[in-house]
């Protein structure tokens, strides 16, 4: 799909993966509405304050989003640390609903009210494409650290449905594609120190660095821009594969 003159709404647009990818957007012409909970959007995006973890503020935000939407990028999300139990007791199932509300339902929420707006749309370009949605996973998606129960579920069962939503949408000419990036320098993980930075990217093969937000937007332009990406998710990750546990959060005995 060719995003000039398009509408496009970015989840987490003011921010990290969001915000660069929303500002790739406008370079290419799009008008882009960023629907997050607090920030400021980029220059010449418009933003709708709401929660995607709740139906009904989901709801109110698709309200303001005036006529059709053709992009979807769902970016919101947040982290979240803790083991499954310890000798002390179980883990924390509160603060596991909390991520899996935001990261994965909140995904749903967004992706079911706009999609269905999408459908309404007229067919654009050679194959009468209607949307395309794109949706931020991660490399915990596929190989979960110790203590990321509730990133991992979420992130998990967000790269499941790229292919269930792909099928759903078909029928439609809408397009589902899924990004899984590895360890990227935005504010999410902004707190991390150095030295598990570096131990998190050890296994890196090529190149042995953090991802930078812009490359992650490059990622997403391509998947919107090339019509055969459908029903899959792809790797932005330097062929990484984390250790099974770090220093981070106690991860390590």
């Amino acid at each position: 799909m060719n995003p000039a003159g398009k509408v496009a709404v970015v989840t987490g647009g003011n921010s990290g993966l969001g915000a660069a990818t929303a500002q790739a957007l406008l370079a290419a012409g799009a008008e882009v509405v960023t629907l997050d909970l607090a920030g400021t959007p980029p220059a010449g995006a418009r933003c709708v304050h709401g929660d995607v973890a709740d139906p009904q503020s989901v709801a109110d935000a698709l309200q303001a989003v005036d006529g059709p939407v053709h992009i979807l990028v769902n970016c919101a999300g947040i982290g979240g640390l803790g083991p499954i139990a310890t000798a002390d007791g179980p883990g924390d199932v509160a603060a596991i609903r909390k991520v899996i509300d935001v990261n994965l339902l909140g995904a749903i929420n967004v992706t079911a009210h706009f999609a269905h707006r999408m459908i309404a749309n007229a067919p654009s370009g050679e194959d009468g494409e209607r949307g395309v949605i794109v949706n931020a996973c991660s490399i915990a998606s596929f190989g979960g650290q110790a203590s990321m129960t509730a990133y991992t579920a979420s992130k998990a069962a967000l790269a499941s449905l790229i292919l269930v939503w792909c099928r759903d949408l078909a029928s439609h000419a809408i397009r589902v594609m899924g990004i899984a990036p590895g360890f990227m320098t935005t504010p999410m993980v902004s707190s991390v120190p150095r030295a598990i930075v570096d131990e998190l990217l050890q296994d890196a093969q090529f190149p042995r660095r953090e991802g930078r937000p812009e490359e992650f937007a490059r990622l997403a332009m391509f998947i919107i821009e090339n019509p055969l990406l459908n029903g899959d998710v792809i790797r932005l990750d330097a062929a990484t594969r984390p250790p099974a546990r770090t220093g981070f959060g106690g991860q390590k005995a």
